[in-house]
């Protein structure tokens, strides 16, 4: 690393370049989500790109999503701190997981009942936008219900520590025993990994 070039280079891979660059290979980025990471850890804001109306409605429905997701995260947090998580708080437990590693990564519970697309909608969240999370299953016939439900829920969170998605492990023997949110705006699976960041619960 040369401090004075600001560059750095591997005398036995050959990679190199500067701090972008680092951050792009390391970390699996895109230029402008290293950029956005660097001017994060460095506290400085970006100027908000205005490159046309698709780029400020995109932003607008990602940001909406992140809120949801947020939600979610606190609702079943405070689910599996209630009478409803009794079940699941015993699960835990026995796999000898303390009670601060459950704050630290904003585990929680959605229970057999469901309720989460009834809070989120309460909160002014419409379809539209609901229907871009993952979160929920539409259908036709029996209408709209949570796509997890009895299940220990596992935040997935980003590098910028916003909850992206959600892993959860049923509570008995239905099948599928582990049920993980599908790829969305803000989830790509193959560029996120669990416990990458700390929660945000």
């Amino acid at each position: 690393v040369s401090q004075g070039k600001q560059m750095y280079y591997c005398f036995g891979c050959g990679a190199g370049g500067n701090v972008f660059t680092f951050v792009m290979e390391y970390e699996n980025m895109t230029f402008v989500e290293a950029l956005e990471y660097l001017a994060n850890r460095a506290g400085l804001e970006l100027p908000e790109n205005t490159n046309g109306e698709e780029a400020r409605r995109r932003k607008g429905e990602k940001d909406k999503i992140l809120e949801v997701y947020k939600l979610a995260a606190n609702f079943y947090f405070a689910l599996l701190q209630s009478n409803h998580g009794e079940l699941a708080r015993q699960y835990l437990e026995q796999r000898k997981i303390l009670p601060e590693t459950i704050r630290n990564f904003g585990l929680g519970y959605s229970d057999k009942s469901g309720g989460l697309y009834q809070y989120i909608r309460k909160q002014g969240y419409e379809d539209n936008i609901l229907r871009k999370t993952g979160l929920f299953t539409y259908d036709e016939r029996r209408g709209v219900f949570d796509k997890f439900w009895n299940r220990v829920m596992y935040p997935i969170l980003d590098r910028g520590n916003h909850v992206i998605a959600f892993g959860g492990r049923v509570m008995g023997d239905a099948k599928p025993k582990y049920l993980n949110s599908p790829e969305t705006i803000i989830f790509d699976k193959s560029r996120n990994l669990y416990g990458d960041r700390k929660s945000v619960v």
